[in-house]
């Protein structure tokens, strides 16, 4: 393994070390000589020229293909060639972008509610995002932990920045202190968090980063990756013990740093939310990113990255969006990580799938999260109604089918989907949702939360899909 502290974006060729390539942001793709290239947007936070530099890289570089919005607010670039990439990450260094850990085994991108600044009734924690990663950029250990380390911030109890699938996540209290939820995590075994601190201060943020950074670095598993993140160290130790470390290690960083207290200010909403993109499978035309640069510019507004590939657009009461904006902001939720078209890992066609779910012209507000493999990188487990790719022999022949799974908190809460199928065939998928949509209008509706009509009425609803596609 090569020095990977003494890495740089750009680089100027493409690493030969895989963990180094990582934490650059490259990834191969299943397609021979093709390469992705995930930049980061910290707090999800774009405006004009970060979207005219990310369109105009996109154009030049990487023709024929459009920009994909992930859920952890960066922005991919796919069908990079190793040529185009030395290239390409100089065109995104010089407008201030990077992609420097937004892969690997570090601290993703600190992600944060995309109404943080702008929406009222909550706290901007832009700045202390900031704080947070630019205090864990300068542990020594950061580029070599076990596994990859997650934060979201989220500006009021509403936790929209899913804290309790995360490594850590702070939820802003209407105190201006933070609830505390450590050692979420999905993956093929998913488990959502734990809580462990209920008014922390925010001059008491950053001594926590650490002291929970430090603990994974020294506890997490080396040597099984699939057991490697935060969570596992917490299941290894138990709860208890764990919470007492994490507190134990807390205490010593604070009486030992002394940390200057990230500004936390209480948001003046003065823009309104003028539009809500949902772009098919995540994906933004190099043009449309232009068109959306212009009305930002052309406005006064601002742009939030969401976590469900989506943006946010805010402006003066008023704004109006217009052709090719106003076309993406008719679409249902649907959420699609690559699958089996590009990412090696994958196992089902999941774009094709959220295709079908689009084109079926599902219209009510649940929100479908699909997974091409149980890596579970659209959160499925936690969605709405969650579809996870598997290969399952029917009549002979391997099909590609998913997991249907529905109720789950999406990380808002500490709530998990509940299997409702075992494997749907994929051509049969939006037969299977509109039947529970179906009963949830019919039976549920207005009277209860979408989990808890699941919840209650999971046996019903299995014996539904089973009778039609087992």
């Amino acid at each position: 393994m090569g020095d990977l502290h003494g890495l740089e974006f750009p680089c100027w060729a493409l690493p030969a070390d895989a963990n180094a390539a990582r934490l650059l942001g490259i990834y191969g793709q299943r397609q021979e000589g093709l390469l992705m290239q995930r930049v980061k947007v910290p707090g999800g936070r774009i405006g004009a020229s970060g979207l005219r530099a990310l369109a105009l890289a996109a154009q030049k570089f990487t023709p024929g293909y459009s920009l994909h919005l992930t859920t952890r607010q960066d922005v991919e670039f796919h069908g990079v060639t190793a040529e185009a990439l030395p290239p390409l990450q100089a065109a995104l260094a010089a407008a201030g972008l990077t992609g420097m850990g937004a892969c690997g085994d570090t601290l993703r991108n600190v992600t944060v509610c995309a109404g943080c600044g702008v929406a009222g009734d909550s706290w901007d924690l832009s700045a202390l995002a900031d704080s947070i990663r630019q205090t864990a950029e300068a542990l020594p250990f950061i580029r070599t932990m076990p596994r990859k380390f997650k934060i979201s911030l989220s500006g009021c109890p509403k936790a929209c920045a899913r804290p309790w699938i995360n490594d850590l996540g702070l939820v802003a209290l209407p105190s201006g202190k933070f609830e505390v939820i450590l050692a979420g995590s999905l993956g093929a075994r998913p488990n959502t968090g734990l809580k462990a601190y209920d008014d922390l201060d925010p001059a008491e943020v950053l001594p926590l980063v650490v002291a929970a950074l430090g603990l994974f670095n020294r506890e997490g598993d080396r040597t099984n990756r699939s057991r490697a993140r935060f969570r596992h160290v917490r299941e290894r130790m138990g709860d208890g013990a764990f919470l007492s470390e994490v507190d134990r290690l807390f205490t010593e960083e604070k009486a030992s740093v002394k940390y200057a207290a990230p500004v936390v200010t209480r948001t003046d909403a003065a823009l309104a939310l003028v539009g809500h993109l949902r772009p098919p499978l995540g994906d933004i035309p190099p043009e449309t990113a232009l068109a959306l640069a212009d009305f930002l510019d052309q406005n006064g507004g601002i742009a939030r990255i969401g976590l469900e590939h989506d943006i946010l657009i805010f402006a003066a009461a008023g704004a109006v969006l217009r052709t090719p904006l106003d076309q993406l902001t008719r679409g249902p939720s649907v959420v699609a990580c690559p699958g089996n078209i590009s990412c090696a890992h994958g196992i089902a066609d999941s774009t094709g799938v959220a295709a079908a779910l689009v084109a079926d012209g599902a219209s009510d507000c649940l929100r479908t999260a699909i997974s091409g493999c149980p890596n579970n990188c659209s959160h499925a487990a936690v969605a709405d109604i969650g579809l996870v790719g598997r290969l399952k022999t029917l009549d002979g022949v391997k099909r590609e089918c998913f997991r249907l799974l529905a109720g789950g908190g999406n990380g808002a809460t500490d709530g998990l989907g509940i299997e409702l199928h075992p494997a749907v065939p994929a051509p049969d998928v939006p037969a299977a949702r509109r039947i529970v949509s179906g009963e949830y209008e019919e039976n549920g509706g207005a009277s209860v939360s979408f989990a808890g009509f699941v919840s209650a009425e999971e046996e019903r609803l299995r014996a539904l899909l089973a009778e039609k596609f087992d």
